[in-house]
């Protein structure tokens, strides 16, 4: 049996990396998709391998990109059960020379995003009294890194986000957890390579397991918090990053000799 049979789920940046690796998973498991990108050709390519999804362009920083996105699923479906809040994105340079823009528009999509997308099938979840929403955060919502200050501001501010909202809305049956990925085979992860390749050699070195995460790793997790096997897990701030976290940041890793 499909666990997410018939079940009604919206996934914000579902185009690339994880979003798509997630809206696959659920397509696979019969649940009716709402899918957001801001790449017009990222959104064609996922409306034709997952046929009957609805598909919204637009920038999650813009509210009316929640509206419409909350809007589609109350006039189709007239419900919404699981928010999948992963569109992000991330710019390397030092905090010192980080124009003001960036910053801005950093904090605009990754943090307020996220809050606009809550928010709006909040009020649906909270009428119909239940539903589930996911917050993808990083390793980054828990950890200072280096020269990418607003995505480290603006992932920590998820992982508030994540634990008010849970506590707050736990009263109407909706559960409100984060996943915080490790370093991920994503379009944003190669990007990040290229504007900073020693930094990410060595950052590297130092996963436990010793390679980056794939897309579909971080959908299992996803998946699984999203499903009724998780229906007292609420609040959790999920690392799925091989131990990375549990590294503590001062120590390298042991080598064989």
């Amino acid at each position: 049996e499909m666990k997410f049979n018939n079940k009604i789920v919206a996934i914000t940046g579902a185009g690339l990396g994880i979003g798509r690796a997630v809206s696959s998973a659920f397509f696979n498991n019969k649940a009716k998709l709402i899918l957001n990108d801001i790449d017009e050709n990222a959104l064609d390519k996922v409306s034709n391998d997952f046929p009957g999804s609805i598909c919204i362009k637009g920038d999650v920083s813009d509210p009316d990109t929640a509206n419409a996105m909350a809007k589609a699923a109350n006039e189709t479906y007239s419900r919404i059960d699981i928010l999948i809040n992963n569109a992000g994105i991330s710019k390397a340079c030092s905090a010192q020379k980080l124009p003001i823009d960036d910053w801005k528009k950093t904090i605009d999509v990754n943090l307020s995003g996220q809050y606009y997308m809550a928010r709006a099938f909040g009020m649906m979840m909270i009428k119909q009294k239940s539903g589930c929403i996911i917050n993808i955060a990083s390793m980054a919502g828990l950890n200072g890194v280096p020269e990418n200050c607003a995505y480290v501001a603006s992932k920590h501010g998820v992982v508030g986000l994540t634990k008010s909202l849970a506590i707050e809305w736990a009263r109407y049956g909706i559960r409100v957890n984060c996943v915080c990925p490790g370093l991920t085979e994503t379009p944003l992860v190669k990007s990040l390579e290229k504007q900073a390749p020693e930094v990410f050699r060595e950052r590297k070195k130092r996963i436990p397991i010793g390679r980056l995460s794939t897309p579909e790793e971080q959908a299992a997790v996803i998946l699984f918090l999203a499903s009724d096997e998780a229906s007292y897990v609420n609040g959790l701030i999920a690392n799925v990053d091989s131990g990375s976290h549990a590294l503590y940041a001062g120590y390298t890793l042991p080598s064989d000799n």
